[in-house]
């Protein structure tokens, strides 16, 4: 059904054989849900499919629909454990977003009043209606079909 990542280097592959140990929440048998090994704090988790994909843009619709649904029972785990402010649902694809492990996961990190975590957007700014405009007609016009 998944297969982990053939080359065997990939450290959340090697979690999914049991290669490396991990601090495992959940199982679904296509997804993991487990402890980074550096969790902001308690209630950080992250999710990710059992079956090697080393990004969003390698996933398909059938892993993201597991992974969406695995994200939302542990969103609700987080929540009824830890009873946070707020809840932050991040997936990081490419070194330019962060990305430090090449294998498609989502963090979800509780947030708390006052807490250690960054801003994550920045102050608005600016931006050219027509830059806009011509962004929206161009992603429009990269939209593949939606699955019957």
């Amino acid at each position: 059904m998944t297969r982990p990542d053939p080359a065997g280097d990939c450290a959340f592959c090697r979690i999914a054989t049991g290669a490396a140990p991990a601090r495992l929440v959940a199982d679904t048998g296509a997804t993991l849900t487990f402890l980074p090994l550096r969790p902001v704090h308690p209630g950080h988790v992250l999710v990710a499919p059992r079956r090697h994909v080393s990004d969003i843009w390698e996933t398909d619709g059938e892993t993201a629909a597991m992974v969406g649904a695995a994200v939302l029972r542990a969103a609700h785990a987080v929540r009824a454990v830890h009873r946070p402010d707020g809840l932050n649902v991040i997936q990081s694809s490419g070194a330019a977003a962060t990305q430090t492990v090449p294998h498609l996961h989502v963090h979800l990190v509780p947030r708390f009043d006052g807490d250690r975590m960054p801003r994550l957007w920045p102050e608005e700014a600016e931006t050219d209606p027509a830059v806009l405009d011509d962004s929206v007609r161009r992603l429009r016009a990269a939209l593949p079909d939606p699955a019957p």
